[in-house]
Parts: structure tokens; sequence; C-alpha cells
């Protein structure tokens, strides 16, 4: 008997296994808005002043630094567009070092996934020089907003942990919530009003309605907003100019290919990587290269960590005479004081060709997330 009845829960979980792998448990990057809009802005500030024992400079160092990051997505059924920008003032014993470094872009669907493009960059940094490129060319890919259904997910999870939802939700429910979430324009009454009645008819509440406590849970999710999530990926392939304006005027034809991935492996994780080569047409040896690599998750309690690393190699285009490569990698611990101030915990350690040794930092920042 005890075996008969142990094979027919077999046969009833491994059947429950299937039903579940033939329907599909809906992926935060499943999630397809007609529109995306992504603004994020981010300044990150740090200084250190320090005056030994000795009447000399011996022992007298000041360092700080100034970081500036503006991204924009824009993106229509018929149009599209990004800017990207990073800037970076840097102070030491040995003097003041700046960079620049940006671009924009307007796409316009071809077929499918398929679009042209057209681009202007700007790289500028005070120990080479200023460059600005106008290029254009094909490519294909796209990328999604799906910061609402990051944000569903994390309604449904906290609302199982409490106890307030008593099954997951169906994905077509899931997906309806994540509408809900990303709606513009109701305003926080509404959308909680809104959020709540689909729970309610979802069947899967305890009670008639969803409690206080849900509700307060819901609430604190909805206005924590967090990072912004996006997924995607895209390849570029634009010819064009590149003229360099200092130290000295040059203009010729420049090639670009451009690769871009992200991902969101679930709704607290988000995974970045770029990586772009520029060369010129008539000699392809005259390169250069950038690519980067990030991933940041929120923690509990607030706290958000990211880790990055970046790779530069410029092989005879700023200066012919020299090729340099630069490696940094950065590791960051957030957390959030106020509406629009978070300290940070930040370790960078970098290496240029020409140092003697890696520069290692271990800094504490106040940021401002302004948008």
């Amino acid at each position: 008997m005890n075996q008969r009845v142990a094979l027919t829960l077999v046969c009833l979980l491994l059947g429950s296994i299937g039903a579940v792998a033939a329907s599909g448990i809906v992926d935060v990057c499943d999630y397809d808005p007609p529109e995306s809009h992504v603004v994020d802005l981010l300044m990150q500030g740090s200084f250190n002043w320090y005056d030994g024992p000795y009447l000399d400079d011996r022992s007298r160092a000041v360092a700080g630094s100034l970081l500036a990051e503006f991204s924009r997505l824009d993106a229509w059924s018929t149009f599209g567009g990004t800017i990207d920008g990073r800037g970076e003032l840097r102070s030491t014993t040995d003097g003041w070092s700046a960079s620049l470094t940006g671009s924009g872009n307007v796409t316009v669907p071809i077929y499918g996934d398929a679009f042209g493009v057209a681009a202007l960059g700007i790289d500028a940094a005070s120990t080479s020089g200023v460059e600005i490129d106008l290029t254009g060319g094909l490519g294909t890919g796209r990328f999604r907003d799906v910061t609402p259904m990051a944000s569903a997910i994390r309604i449904q999870n906290a609302l199982l942990d409490l106890g307030r939802l008593l099954a997951p939700l169906a994905n077509e429910q899931l997906l309806e919530l994540a509408r809900i979430v990303g709606e513009v324009g109701p305003d926080p009454e509404e959308r909680l009003s809104s959020i709540a009645g689909l729970l309610s008819d979802s069947g899967l509440l305890p009670d008639v309605e969803l409690d206080l406590q849900g509700l307060l849970a819901v609430e604190e999710i909805l206005e924590s907003g967090g990072n912004a999530r996006l997924c995607g990926s895209d390849v570029q392939a634009r010819v064009g100019a590149s003229v360099t304006l200092a130290p000295t005027i040059q203009v010729s034809a420049a090639g670009l290919l451009l690769a871009r991935y992200a991902a969101v492996p679930d709704p607290v994780s988000q995974w970045d990587a770029n990586a772009q080569v520029r060369f010129r047409i008539a000699r392809p040896e005259q390169m250069d290269v950038k690519a980067d690599v990030s991933y940041d998750r929120q923690l509990p309690a607030g706290w958000t960590a990211r880790g990055e690393y970046r790779l530069t190699y410029d092989r005879m285009w700023s200066d012919p005479a020299a090729i340099s490569v630069l490696h940094e990698a950065s590791a960051t611990l957030t957390t959030q004081l106020f509406d629009v101030v978070g300290l940070s915990l930040v370790g960078d350690v970098r290496h240029q060709t020409g140092d003697e040794e890696f520069t290692v930092s271990l800094a504490i920042h106040l940021e401002a997330d302004l948008l």
C-alpha cells in the first residue's frame, strides 16, 4: 500500500514538472513593453588631504576624484536613440587629469531587429587630446526596459514570503502586474489599487482582499524603485570620419564595430557588457579597443553591490609613437542615507602602460543620484 501511494505521488510530481516545463515560467527578460525609456545620472566624488610632521613636502599628499555617468535610452516602434557619457576628474600630487567620453545615436528600424544607425562620439583626455567621430551604418538587435517586470516579480516574491500569496501568479497575471507597474499616468494610490484588484481577482489570496501588511509591502517596492533593468543585445558596424582636434588636427576615414549586451538573471541583478573596436580604414592596424563588463546586485537592508572591469587598448591612434593599455577594476558597496544621497565603499585597482606598479585605492564616497 505504501509503495502504491509513493508511486502515485511520484507520478503526480513528474506530471506537474512536465506541465510547468511545457507551459514555461515567465522570465524577467520575457517582458516586451511597447516603449522603453530609461534615464540615469550618477555623481560620485572623494577628497583626501594629508600633511605629515615634516616641514617640506615629503609627507604631504592631496588626492581627489569626481566621476559623473549619464545614460539615456528611448525606444519606440519606429524610432530609437541612446546617449551615454562618462566624465572623470582626478587630482594627485603630480597634478590634475581629466577625461570625457560620450556617444549619442539615433536608430531607425528596417526589418525585424535590423536597423540603420547614425552616431556622434567624443573622446577627450588631458593626457592625449580630443577626438570626434561621425559615423553611420547598420545593426541588429534591441534593448528593452524590463524594470516593471523585475518589480512585479519582487512584489510576488515579497507576498509569498509574507504568506499573503498562496502560490506564484500565472504567467498572464504576472505580465499584467508588470503592465500596471510600468504604466505611465496613474498616481501612486490608483496604481496600488489596481495591483490590489489584480491580486484579489487571482484567487491566490488567503482572504478576499489584500490586507494592510501586504499593501505596505507592495507600496514599499513601488516607492523604492531601484536601478533600471535592461535586457537585450545589439551589434553595429559603422563607417565615417574621425577628427582629431588636439594636440594636432587630423581627419581620417574610420570604421567602428560595436557589440553590447545586457541581461537580468533575477529581479535584483544586472549584467552589462560592451566592446568597441575603432580603426582607420586606410590603416586597420591603427586602432583602439574599449571593453567593459559590470555586475550589480541589490542586497538586503538597502545595500547594493557592484563590480566593474574596464579595458582600453590604444594602438597608434591618439599617439603614433606609443601603445597604451589601461586595466581598471573596481568594487563598490552602496547604501542609501537619504532620498537622493548614498554612502559608498569603493575599492579600485588600475594599471596603465608605463606604470611601475598597480595603483590601488580604497575610499568612502558620498553620492547623489539625481535622476
